[in-house]
């Protein structure tokens, strides 16, 4: 062969030495990046020679993708990069943790923690080598597991990712690597990474280390030891993967005496490659990196620098990856990172590469699909599941067991929230990054087992929470009560209670008291028993996260097998105890009306909640939900359940239950889904947005909710920025206008009311929250939680001017931001919150801070907790959005008022203010849902409101390939349409982020009106509508088609994650218009939360361009304009850019030359611009 690395029979250092030698400086950079799938174009990937792609947890090709459609996706990627230059193959990698879980169908095994209870290495190394082989089938080489973290706090929310407390079952459990990846012949070389065939997935040790000894289980936090201690308890699982030739270990988002894994030498470097012989390539964590510098990725050079000398190869970057590429690069150039520095990390990914074989077979093995969630995998998920029960309790006395139980019984009482909940039994990494509820792939649940286990004779009868009656009535022999966890995953389970939520407590001592009950809980740690039960049931178990296979639980429990596992993790007596091991988490005696915690975790507290009874405020996650696809009623009965708890208490104070209802009630199964802000921007009238806010406010009032964190009255500088599409406009005039959705939200006041003080008009209405103060929409490079760099007098005109307006209507709370100005971090800027916003623009409601937003104030996030409380609280934050560790928030708080850190005055001023809201909102007299409003969520008045709001917001770019030559209106009455993209029939896309979950979903997520559905319901009898996605050249030449509709765009994201510096069309769709426009007179219409890259080859082949933003559940209103019911009038709110090195790019800049100016729109009737 001409090229040795080509030669699959040359050594492979010999491959590897000759590949490098050819290998310009980009290209050698492009291997080291690891970039998401979302902004994986074809260009990108041959242009920029990247050498790998992940997909975040939830990231998939469209909703319920199958794994034949994950190998068309990945197959696709690796066409693109093999036809560069020298044509090296890309690394997929996924988070496959407890089974292929990103993909429905697939097999979904019992979480680590339960495997751990098993202590069967050979078990595990047979759920390595299934892995595996469902990962193969799906295309994907690479998966970001095992986790080999030995967890010493129950509280850290990965503690189900852990095998064990004890580092020798940890050990004994990397027999998974020699499943997933194969096992080493005698003699192979230690260090060496390793891949037995085209059966077997590249494996990854994680996290480098010390994760699991942070302390009080904080995710990300920070591990006290001394190294010997570090070697000894956390390390020594890493020996074991390296002798089993593991082939990537992935550094730990956490530190080690302060110092970030991220960055530090000695550990990555002198220790791991030096000192363990590890040969193969060290990976970052999802944007481990940013978080190096103060705010994320804030001084991205440094962060780069730092982590790539300390030895980071490859960098999951994952949006930014030119900035990454741009940066490195000068690094290299400047001599900051040594170019030998560069060469040894990419020796060590093609290392990776030629032993994987991925030269030889880069493509997908078809032949594994029937594999996928087979029988044979299904029967040993199931074996997993009997061998990681424990029987913690069995019968109320030694000499009476009560399990097994008897299959022939007459009738059988099954309940419980996780009786019947496949989501709830597989946990986090199931899906989605946190989980779901519900039936979320193919399983079997408890409920499903119980039927198929017993006698013909036998009834089941199923009860989630059972009334008195049903108790009473019925003639039970025994009751199966399923309780547990909500799903979570990372920081998201950080959890210093550990009790039952869901008012499990309740329902387990309310059967156990009328029938003989075993209780079974689901949950990825140990939980706080409660006495009141535990003494009255008769057998209790610890199923852990079983995943898929819930039959195994009635093998055994009925008694097929008997119990075999055993505690991984000691199993505390009271939550206080919960550090496994030291026996302490401190209790704050004293608790003040400063905190704000979250539904999930208030649903795991509702038993505290009773107990103490003096929580300020609830909130719930974006997509922390009641049950999956929760109606109005559902919520009502939850909130309302929370209000009843409090108000049994001394002084009967309500609480504030609060919502991001960004556009519309969006968190609800079936609420009216009105357009993003952007669109809105774009309709520039802000009568509608008060009307919005009106309907908003009902449908969230019948759900029994008080506040919605909305609006955010950015000013949006960058499109860049992951947020654009929640703020109206670049102009600040449009967003002052567009905050009259504040009295939407909460009436308007009357006049003469004094300016500042808090409003609403009744129970109608919700407290709003104006967000963030101040500059988000400014910062650097359009980095989310970045740095706004400005003059006070520019911040005030820019930025602050629509505060006052928010104020002038009453606002009740307003919103820190998480990003900084001039470097000076909002949350802890005294002289913005307290001297500017209190007191020179009079603002008497009060200050939220975002979610956990005070602990990035200190380094590692919340480290110095005691600190992050005192800086925030003193600079003039009132509530604090804890969100789950807020026994420690009340203890530190107390603390620091008892030590004079924090005057009791600024207590009392923040006290006095969440007080005024709450007695203004009327909560004190009507703190309960109101359910005479149920009806309205989602009816027709509303849904005709979010129709006509996307009718106002579209804007026309291009009509027609001359002036003279207008294309719309289309002709509703013409033979045959094809409908073409991949937004044209998904609703979680039109939805876009914030919706059902906080990054959004794709698919049919709620009631709504997709495009698809639209033109259909807008074409005459006659007329033929054919949709393909993705249109092949037989249907574009073989069809009469009058005329194409494509619809395109983003795929659904939220903050951090919507950054990008591409912007460019994901998904192939550039190549999907360019084909269909060449054949078809075609309109594009662009789904997006900003203005995108606008191809030339496409632009000029298409006959008409529509923006159609983020319209919502209503596409109608698409249909409605482009076939003529009404014209365009929207016009751009921001500049359309002709290409990203322009950006930032506004009005107000000298040079500006957009594609597209600010105030642009065309209309069918004038054909030409509305500016």
């Amino acid at each position: 062969m001409d090229c040795i690395y080509k030669n699959p029979n040359a050594h492979v250092e010999d491959r590897i030495k000759d590949l490098l030698s050819r290998m310009t400086l980009k290209e050698k950079i492009g291997q080291m990046t690891q970039i998401e799938r979302r902004v994986a174009t074809p260009s990108n990937l041959r242009d920029f020679s990247i050498g790998s792609i992940l997909n975040a947890g939830g990231s998939v090709p469209f909703e319920n993708a199958l794994s034949s459609d994950w190998a068309d996706m990945v197959d696709g990627f690796q066409k693109a990069v093999l036809d560069s230059r020298l044509g090296i193959p890309l690394i997929y990698g996924t988070d496959a943790v407890h089974g292929n879980n990103n993909v429905y169908g697939a097999t979904i095994f019992p979480h680590n923690v339960g495997l751990g209870a098993t202590g069967d290495p050979d078990l595990a190394q047979r759920i390595g080598v299934a892995t595996a082989l469902e990962v193969r089938a799906s295309g994907i080489h690479y998966t970001f597991a095992p986790c080999v973290a030995v967890c010493k706090d129950a509280r850290w929310g990965r503690c189900f990712e852990s095998y064990s407390e004890d580092t020798n079952i940890v050990r004994k459990m990397t027999s998974v690597i020699s499943g997933l990846q194969g096992k080493p012949p005698e003699g192979y070389p230690k260090g060496y990474p390793f891949l037995a065939g085209r059966n077997n997935v590249i494996a990854c040790a994680k996290h480098f280390v010390g994760d699991g000894g942070t302390e009080r289980g904080i995710n990300e936090g920070n591990t006290i030891s001394s190294y010997d201690d570090l070697e000894k308890i956390h390390m020594a699982p890493y020996p074991d993967c390296i002798s089993q030739g593991v082939c990537t270990v992935m550094a730990s988002y956490s530190s080690w005496n302060g110092r970030q894994l991220h960055a530090d030498r000695f550990l990555l470097t002198e220790v791991l490659k030096d000192k363990l012989g590890f040969k193969g390539f060290v990976i970052s964590d999802w944007e481990g990196i940013d978080r190096l510098s103060k705010p994320h990725g804030s001084n991205y050079r440094y962060c780069i620098s730092a982590a790539v000398n300390a030895g980071i190869d490859m960098i999951m970057v994952p949006f930014r990856f030119e900035q990454f590429l741009e940066d490195l690069t000068f690094l290299v150039e400047s001599g900051e990172v040594k170019m030998s520095r560069i060469d040894d990390a990419v020796e060590r990914i093609l290392r990776v590469k030629f032993v994987a074989g991925l030269f030889e077979y880069p493509f997908s093995d078809r032949s594994l699909l029937d594999i996928v969630g087979c029988t044979l995998h299904r029967e040993l998920a199931r074996e997993a599941v009997r061998k990681s029960l424990v029987l913690l309790k069995n019968g109320k006395n030694p000499e009476k067991p009560f399990l097994p139980l008897d299959r022939n019984v007459k009738r059988i009482l099954v309940a419980g929230t996780h009786a019947d909940d496949l989501g709830y039994q597989c946990g986090g990494w199931t899906k989605t990054w946190y989980g779901l509820s519900g039936r979320i792939t193919i399983g079997t649940t408890i409920l499903d087992a119980v039927k198929e286990a017993v006698g013909d004779k036998t009834e089941v009868i199923f009860d989630k929470s059972p009334s008195p009656d049903t108790l009473a009535t019925q003639d039970f022999s025994f009751a199966i009560v399923a309780a547990g966890e909500p799903t979570y995953a990372e920081s998201a389970g950080d959890n210093s209670e550990l009790v039952l939520p869901f008012n499990n407590n309740s329902v387990i001592s309310t059967i156990a008291e009328k029938i003989p009950t075993l209780a079974i809980l689901i949950s990825g740690r140990p939980l706080f028993l409660e006495p009141h039960w535990l003494e009255k049931v008769d057998a209790l178990v610890a199923a852990w996260l079983p995943g898929s296979e819930g039959g195994g639980i009635a093998d055994v429990v009925f008694g097929d097998y008997d119990f075999t596992g055993r505690l991984p993790v000691s199993w505390f007596r009271r939550s206080k105890d919960s550090q496994i091991g030291n026996n302490r988490l401190a209790w704050a005696e004293s608790v003040l009306w400063t905190n704000l915690i979250t539904s999930s975790t208030c649903k795991s507290f509702e038993s505290h909640v009773k107990s103490r009874r003096k929580q300020g405020s609830i909130l719930n996650a974006p997509g922390s939900v009641p049950v999956e696809d929760a109606l109005s009623s559902d919520w009502a009965d939850m909130v309302d359940g929370f209000q009843k708890a409090v108000l049994d208490s001394r002084l009967g104070i309500p609480l504030i239950y609060g919502t991001d209802a960004v556009h519309g009630n969006n968190n609800v199964y079936g609420a009216t889904i009105f357009p993003h802000n952007v669109g809105l921007g774009a309709t520039g009238d802000p009568d509608l947005a008060q009307r919005i806010g009106i309907a908003t406010a009902l449908e969230i009032r019948a759900s029994g909710i008080h506040y919605t964190f909305a609006p955010c009255v950015a000013v949006c500088k960058d499109a860049r920025w992951g947020r654009c599409y929640e703020s109206y406009s670049e102009d600040t005039n449009i967003v002052r206008k567009m905050t009259s959705v504040v009295s939407g939200l909460q009436g308007k006041p009357p006049e003469g009311y004094p300016k500042g003080y808090p409003f609403l008009a009744g129970r109608n209405n919700v407290i709003a929250c104006a967000k963030h103060f101040v500059g988000d929409g400014g910062t650097e490079r359009g980095i989310n939680e970045g740095n706004t760099i400005s003059s006070y007098d520019d911040l005030e005109k820019i930025h602050m001017a629509p505060y006052p307006d928010c104020i002038s209507q009453g606002v009740c709370t307003i919103m820190a931001s998480y990003s900084s100005w001039n470097g000076r971090k909002l949350h802890a800027d005294r002289f913005l919150l307290t001297e500017v916003l209190k007191d020179k623009l009079r603002f008497k409601g009060f200050v939220i801070s975002d979610w956990e937003g005070i602990d990035p104030l200190s380094e590692p996030e919340g480290s110095n907790y005691r600190y992050c409380i005192s800086t925030a609280v003193n600079a003039g934050i009132d509530m604090v959005m804890v969100p789950f560790r807020f026994e420690q928030f009340l203890e530190d708080l107390t603390f620091l008022v008892e030590s004079g850190e924090v005057p009791m005055s600024r207590i009392d001023d923040a006290v006095e203010r969440i007080l005024r809201v709450k007695f203004v909102a009327g909560l004190f007299e009507y703190p309960f849902s109101d359910r005479s409003l149920l009806d309205i969520v989602g009816c027709r008045l509303h849904r005709e409101l979010a129709r006509e709001a996307v009718r106002k917001s579209l804007v026309l770019l291009k009509n027609g390939k001359g002036p003279e030559k207008p294309f719309l209106p289309l002709d509703r009455n013409v033979k045959r349409i094809l409908v073409a993209g991949t937004h044209a029939d998904d609703l979680g896309y039109q939805c876009g982020g914030w919706t059902k979950t906080k990054y959004g979903l794709s698919g049919r997520i709620t009631i709504g009106t997709t495009i698809l559905d639209a033109v259909k319901d807008a074409v005459g009898d006659k007329t033929e509508v054919i949709y393909e996605k993705s249109p092949s050249l037989d249907t574009l030449a073989t069809q009469d088609f009058s005329f194409a509709i494509v619809v395109v765009g983003e795929p659904a994201y939220a903050e951090s994650t919507g950054y990008n510096l591409e912007l460019v069309l994901p998904f192939n769709e550039n190549n999907v218009i360019s084909t269909v426009a060449e054949k078809i007179p075609t309109l594009v219409i662009l789904i997006s939360g900003r203005p995108l890259v606008l191809e030339p080859h496409w632009l000029e082949k298409v006959e008409s361009l529509v923006a159609a933003w983020l319209p919502g559940s209503e596409g109608g209103g698409i249909a409605d304009v482009v076939f003529g019911d009404y014209d365009f009038t929207g016009r751009l709110p921001v500049s359309w850019f002709r290409r990203v090195e322009q950006l930032p790019v506004n009005a107000a800049h000298n040079a500006y030359d957009p594609l597209f100016p600010l105030g642009f729109g065309l209309t069918c009737n004038e054909k030409k611009s509305l500016n």
